[in-house]
């Protein structure tokens, strides 16, 4: 049996999707599994053992020569599906490509019926979305016909990321037998209403440090620069810069140092769940339901009429209560 998984990004649903792994493991007893990705998701799976190939999509020719019995494809952008059509195979499960249409198998109407490419449109495809109580794996598992026993995504950190990490404990003078709080309340630039503001986040700091002894570490990524500077300059307490031009597997690294992560929906989130952290994680404007923090986490949910709306910039902002955070964190200790 021969398997080809194409899901492209974004990296953190990469991540979350190679739960599969396991479930199509079990199913298939000595298939052979291969995967296209985009070159920013290459290195979440490069150590994982149950990938046999990997391939990027924009050096995908050796596989088109292939034979698959299987495609499986997650992504409903263009080249995925033209991929997903032009691959000589038994059998698709997902997104293709028909009369130059972009359209979906029936199996696989579960996730593509509350997604951009809904037959519903966006607008019904956001509400079933809203109504939505599943977890994206457990979505996952329905359409592909496996069992869902809360198979865990995967993600390997080889010697140089933990190198890495080492290096950044001795130099911030990090205690081994410490506690570390990780906290990521940026969400990049499309989702403007997943963030903590820079003053939510200063008081989200300044409580945790003034209520448990633990060493904080402040996460971003680039574009998060000059907001985690404007953040060090509001607390009146004491945190770590944890950086933000880390590559992929160093941010990971950092993150793995973590006890608790405190973190938005967004791809340190991910990251935390396959390396098996515990998470507070609060949500808006996406659903909380659809993430699965595997019994190792708490979900917080701001307060506001544009939860679940999907809205790159909510009509109503989110209302958060840090103490309900910090209590959060707390308990998980």
């Amino acid at each position: 049996m021969r398997i080809l998984i194409i899901k492209l990004g974004a990296i953190g649903d990469v991540i979350r999707t190679t739960s599969i792994l396991h479930g199509l493991r079990e199913k298939y007893k000595n298939c052979k599994i291969d995967w296209v990705t985009k070159k920013e998701s290459f290195d979440v799976l490069r150590n994982n053992n149950l990938i046999n190939e990997m391939y990027l999509i924009d050096n995908n020719k050796k596989i088109k020569n292939k034979k698959y019995d299987l495609v499986i494809c997650l992504d409903d952008d263009l080249d995925a599906c033209r991929l997903a059509s032009g691959i000589n195979s038994k059998k698709i499960i997902g997104a293709y490509l028909k009369n130059n249409q972009r359209i979906y198998t029936k199996n696989s109407s579960l996730w593509f019926d509350i997604g951009l490419l809904s037959r519903f449109g966006k607008q019904k495809a956001d509400e079933l979305k809203a109504k939505n109580k599943k977890t994206y794996q457990e979505i996952m598992y329905k359409i592909l016909g496996l069992k869902y026993k809360k198979q865990e995504p995967i993600l390997i950190l080889d010697k140089e990321p933990l190198q890495f990490a080492k290096k950044f404990i001795k130099k911030n003078k990090i205690k081994k037998s410490g506690l570390i709080i990780g906290i990521n309340t940026g969400a990049g630039g499309r989702w403007e209403d997943k963030k903590l503001s820079v003053e939510k986040t200063a008081e989200l700091i300044d409580k945790l440090n003034n209520q448990i002894n633990a060493k904080i570490l402040l996460f971003g990524g680039p574009e998060e620069k000059e907001r985690n500077e404007d953040i060090k300059k509001t607390i009146n307490t004491k945190t770590i810069d944890a950086g933000c031009n880390n590559s992929l597997m160093e941010f990971a690294s950092l993150v793995n140092l973590c006890n608790v992560l405190v973190t938005s929906d967004s791809l340190a989130l991910h990251i935390g769940v396959a390396l098996k952290k515990k998470i507070v994680c609060f949500f808006y404007p996406t659903s909380a339901n659809e993430i699965e923090l595997y019994n190792r986490g708490i979900k917080i949910i701001g307060k506001g009429k544009s939860y679940c709306s999907y809205q790159t910039k909510c009509k109503y902002t989110p209302k958060w209560d840090i103490d309900k955070i910090v209590k959060a964190v707390k308990s998980l200790f």
